[in-house]
């Protein structure tokens, strides 16, 4: 006898009689006395002592719905449970592995059937957001095809060339198959090549500027670019696009260093250095740049677009102005700059900036990086003036010293004018530049001088090169041996000689400027500045020593990686 008191201990559990117990007993018999029930059944007798009715209700309500439908044994739990009142909970299931929860399981039915069922993908919560590049595999059947999504695809490790490397990790060419492509408009570039022995191919793509940068693309998808040992003398799209596409290429773009190089992006990577002008995003930055101007209440600020180059799209404001004030409301993205109000300036009159060339000849493992020892400076052609500043107001000839601008067909007057302490035309070698500061400048050193920008262009060559933009691509299809870089660094020095980089820029513009004047004079200070052009050129290839050809340098280099 199984006695089943109200007030059951947790340990104890309920006792169910089963349908089929109570159709093999051969009597059932029920018998009431007082608070007191008993059933019968076979050899089981069942007695409570407690009032029947709510306790009986649940166990009869399940013996008449079990008839409905058959119950089926439960599978025994794998762990051990102990008994509560838990117990009738659905038993757990063993856990899979990982790698097999990523796995994507088909089953395919028997071809008599031409059934197909698709099992459930389990995918964990931390690769949602890292997968973006999934493999789809598609598995084909007899009938039907069915389309399952992998594992992430991981980027191929760089190729490595099979040839020798150069002292500077880079692949020579044959001195019988000197060739190399340039676009059109690189004619000085063209020029010091070809003679320098080289022979020019043509543009990468025949007429290719007129859709550029996808006529490149489309090129390399046809299958259209030559892969036999050649210079690409490259623009910065065709420095990612020709990217990985042949061993045999050397192109004078790194990948996307041109992207890490915009104006909002140097302020992120050089803005903790005092060589560098505070500088602020707006209007991201907007709050911060109020909260300087409170403490610093007499500065210039100059506006640049942030892709702008050659100086165009820039003005010169005070932080007083209410030009400026209403220039900071703007909701177009464009850098603000402190602007050196007290520049070095020749003859007391014009403002000027340097030129200096830095060159990558290996952007990683290892870095190797030159500052070359020669430069260029180019000069305002109107007299400095911080009341011509101002968008109704603003003097670019004076404020803005970038060759373009001041080489404008309206400004010629001016290009050709004799000016104190330059002369004619707007641009100098650095070798002049020397000379006539160490004539009228005793306070300025030339040692001092190639020190500060040594340490400059250093902290570019590093930060650049680190940059994830730039690290993106070597990792992915690019090869290293394959890309170098010249970039232009614009440097200005203040009245005390002190000196700052505004910023640094690809394709510095390697063209020549006609010696002979708007007006039909000669200036021999032009002919200077274009060998300074065609050494950077020349230099940049001797100390690849991709063509074989030991020329004498020109200038010689300053090594920026030990």
């Amino acid at each position: 006898m199984v006695v089943i008191s109200a007030e059951k201990p947790e340990n104890v559990m309920d006792v169910e009689v089963l349908p089929e117990e109570k159709e093999n007993s051969n009597q059932t018999t029920t018998s009431k006395q007082g608070n007191s029930n008993k059933t019968a059944t076979g050899n089981m007798e069942i007695e409570t002592k407690t009032p029947t009715k709510n306790l009986i209700k649940p166990i009869m309500n399940r013996a008449t719905k079990s008839k409905s439908r058959s119950r089926t044994p439960r599978k025994a739990p794998l762990k051990r449970v102990k008994n509560s009142n838990k117990s009738r909970s659905r038993s757990r299931t063993p856990r899979r592995s990982v790698k097999t929860k990523l796995k994507a399981v088909v089953k395919v039915s028997t071809p008599k059937t031409k059934t197909l069922s698709k099992t459930r993908k389990y995918t964990p919560r931390s690769s949602v957001k890292r997968s973006k590049k999934i493999i789809k595999k598609k598995i084909v059947t007899k009938n039907k095809s069915i389309t399952v999504k992998g594992k992430r695809k991981r980027p191929s490790p760089p190729r490595t060339p099979t040839v020798p490397l150069t002292k500077e990790n880079k692949v020579p060419l044959e001195k019988n198959s000197l060739n190399f492509f340039a676009w059109s408009d690189d004619s000085f570039v063209i020029k010091t090549l070809e003679e320098r022995g080289w022979v020019y191919k043509g543009e990468p793509v025949h007429n290719g500027r007129e859709d550029y940068p996808n006529s490149v693309k489309k090129a390399v998808r046809d299958g259209s670019i030559d892969n036999a040992p050649c210079l690409f003398w490259a623009d910065d799209h065709d420095g990612r696009v020709l990217a990985g596409l042949s061993e045999n290429h050397m192109i004078s773009s790194i990948p996307n260093a041109d992207k890490a190089l915009t104006k909002v992006y140097q302020q992120k990577m050089f803005g903790e250095y005092y060589w560098f002008p505070k500088c602020f995003t707006l209007p991201k930055e907007r709050q911060l740049l109020v909260e300087y101007i409170q403490l610093n209440p007499q500065e210039y600020w100059i506006c640049k677009p942030r892709d702008s180059y050659g100086g165009f799209g820039m003005c010169v404001y005070s932080s007083q102005s209410e030009e400026f004030e209403h220039i900071l409301n703007r909701r177009t993205t464009f850098v603000v700059q402190r602007y050196m109000s007290n520049p070095y300036l020749f003859a007391g009159k014009y403002k000027f900036h340097i030129r200096a060339y830095m060159i990558i000849t290996n952007a990683r493992n290892p870095l190797r990086s030159y500052l070359w020892k020669n430069a260029q400076v180019q000069f305002c052609t109107h007299v400095f003036d911080l009341t011509q500043i101002g968008k109704k107001n603003f003097n670019k000839y004076c404020h803005i010293s970038n060759y373009k601008v001041n080489n404008e067909k309206k400004n010629k007057r001016y290009l050709c004018l004799e000016k104190d302490g330059i002369g004619a035309g707007s641009e100098w070698a650095i070798s002049t530049f020397f000379d006539h500061m160490n004539q009228h400048a005793p306070g300025f050193s030339e040692q001092t001088f190639w020190k500060s920008l040594t340490e400059i262009a250093k902290v570019v060559s590093l930060k650049l090169t680190s940059t994830p933009l730039v690290k993106r691509a070597f990792k992915t299809k690019a090869m290293i041996t394959n890309h170098f870089e010249i970039y232009g660094l614009d440097i200005l020095m203040d009245d005390k000689y002190n000196l700052e980089m505004t910023e640094a820029n690809t394709q510095p513009g390697l063209d020549d400027t006609n010696p002979v004047m708007p007006n039909g004079k000669f200036n021999a200070e032009i002919v200077k500045a274009n060998d300074v052009t065609a050494g950077i050129i020349n230099d940049c290839i001797t100390l690849l020593g991709i063509d074989g050809k030991n020329k004498e340098l020109f200038s010689p280099f300053i090594e920026l990686h030990c």
